[in-house]
């Protein structure tokens, strides 16, 4: 009889460490962070190194990861986001966001550059 309880309190024991070690890896693989994502790929070489700016600040640059990956996210706190992205030279038309548990954790974005009577960045 206590070979059969001591057997059981280590089979809980390991599944309380297996649960603790999921918790950790969701925690910590950015599955609970809010993000918003900026893909510049029909603008490739005009947007590289543009910088982007939520919230009236600039929080980073659009850059490419690998070849072909021109896609660039940004961790956000939830709620309504303005976004924005600077190029020298072209106006960057701001575009709205909100994330939260009703609208999802991830905003994309498609940036793309209206070069018609004036150079403007625009976020799709």
């Amino acid at each position: 009889m206590a070979d059969g309880l001591r057997s059981l309190r280590w089979r809980a024991a390991i599944m309380l460490v297996g649960a603790g070690l999921v918790v950790a890896w969701v925690a910590m693989s950015g599955r609970m962070s809010y993000v918003i994502q900026i893909d510049y790929t029909w603008s490739r070489g005009f947007l590289d190194s543009a910088a982007v700016e939520i919230d009236g600040e600039v929080v980073g640059v659009l850059e490419s990861y690998a070849e072909g990956v021109d896609v660039t996210g940004f961790r956000v706190e939830p709620g309504e986001h303005v976004v924005r992205v600077l190029r020298e030279g072209c106006e960057g038309v701001p575009d709205t966001v909100t994330l939260g548990t009703a609208s999802g954790r991830l905003a994309s974005f498609m940036a793309d550059v209206d070069d018609g009577v004036r150079c403007r960045v625009l976020l799709r």
